[in-house]
């Protein structure tokens, strides 16, 4: 989200300033307790602002809100969030890494509308915290870091190759690798492709069971790193 002219008069004209930067470090101090990469920033604005301090500007803004956009209280309590999200954000994203995702949903359709017309905001969109990931991206950088897991995929790829070419049939050699089911025959070429198959699939089911092991620890990792540079910001911030 972008805010329009009335959005940034709304947060001026209040308080709010005044306790800006208590938020903010209260917003990091959540964060580095409980961040999750991937949370969105306005679960952490609405857990700092559940402190008894901010409850004379909460409610303010949100009758400010409520009057200028004629919404119920509740609206105007997610609509507070949203507009507070984009007030922080670049200071988060200078310290701790945020991407923006999908719209908010936070706030409805006709929310949206009503504030953009009202010129509260320009757009709406939802920020997370951490950089932002893919799962292609996640494999690519498991397999780059870990060349045993690299090294045995590709030799099984290789195993299961020749027992296809042994058996003369690529789903035979399939078969015989995820069910270790041997191809009837007793030729010597038939049991080298059963025997590479079977080789094959044992060694592509412990790279799968490797990567998902990998995987969990690797979103373990995020949050670590997470809470780790919310805690370098508050004390390089907040602390000095």
């Amino acid at each position: 989200m972008s805010l329009n002219t009335k959005g940034k008069r709304l947060l001026r004209e209040s308080n709010y300033r005044k306790i800006r930067e208590q938020l903010l470090k209260d917003i990091t101090e959540s964060i580095n307790l409980e961040g999750v990469h991937g949370d969105k920033i306005t679960y952490h604005i609405e857990k700092a602002l559940e402190k008894e301090d901010y409850s004379e500007i909460k409610n303010e803004l949100v009758e400010k809100i409520k009057e200028e956009l004629e919404v119920t209280r509740e609206e105007a309590i997610n609509t507070l969030l949203v507009i507070l999200q984009e007030d922080i954000c670049l200071e988060l994203q200078d310290n701790i890494y945020t991407h923006s995702k999908k719209r908010e949903d936070l706030i409805s359709d006709q929310v949206y509308k009503k504030g953009k017309q009202k010129k509260i905001w320009e757009h709406v969109r939802s920020i997370v915290l951490g950089k932002e990931t893919s799962s292609l991206g996640d494999l690519i950088l498991l397999l780059r870091e870990h060349s045993i897991i690299r090294w045995t995929l590709l030799v099984g790829f290789i195993l299961l190759t020749i027992s296809s070419l042994l058996l003369e049939s690529i789903y035979k050699s399939v078969i015989a690798g995820l069910t270790l089911t041997a191809e009837p025959g007793d030729s010597l070429r038939i049991m080298i492709g059963n025997i590479t198959g079977a080789l094959g699939g044992i060694l592509l089911f412990f790279v799968f069971i490797s990567l998902l092991i990998q995987d969990k620890y690797l979103a373990r990792t995020r949050d670590e790193r997470l809470r780790k540079l919310a805690d370098k910001t508050l004390k390089e911030k907040f602390e000095k």
